[in-house]
């Protein structure tokens, strides 16, 4: 920003945008709108949100986590990180081309991809309910009843 890995201070908080009408100073204002702040925010979350999935993939891929997750929780760490960098490409190019409006609305769109990508992780990792366990052992039970011995083998086939 600027040349600098954060912009000048007096540019992050600006009197214009903590000044208001009724004489009270809005410190809160200059996060939500003044533009220097916005970006670097945005910034600083995309950093945040690509180290983590970083660090989520790469802990999901050693040897007592591996064991421990199971395979979709995997698959779907590698789905998030892999969208993780295919936002970051977005967001450095859309920039490096002055924001053309098609690349923008990519970035956009991988931003809705990126929160769907770590929602199915989380429901990935998510314990089943009483109800999910319930038909599970159902379907189970379904499946166990529905299979018979075939004599002197003791192999079971379904019938």
């Amino acid at each position: 920003m600027g040349g600098r890995l954060a912009p000048p201070l007096s540019e992050l908080i600006s009197p214009y945008y903590t000044a208001s009408n009724k004489g009270t100073t809005g410190l809160w204002r200059n996060f939500f709108e003044n533009p220097t702040t916005v970006q670097f925010d945005h910034r600083v979350l995309a950093m945040t949100t690509y180290v983590a999935t970083a660090l989520l993939f790469l802990s999901s891929r050693r040897g007592a986590m591996r064991t421990a997750l199971p395979p979709s929780a995997r698959l779907t760490a590698a789905a998030a990180f892999a969208m993780a960098n295919v936002q970051a490409a977005l967001g450095i190019s859309t920039l490096l081309y002055l924001v053309p409006v098609p690349l923008a609305a990519a970035h956009q769109a991988g931003s809705v991809a990126l929160l769907t990508a770590t929602i199915h992780v989380l429901l990935s990792l998510r314990r089943p309910g009483a109800a999910a366990r319930a038909w599970r052992q159902a379907n189970l039970a379904r499946r166990g009843a529905g299979a018979t011995t075939v004599a002197g083998k003791g192999h079971k086939v379904n019938v």
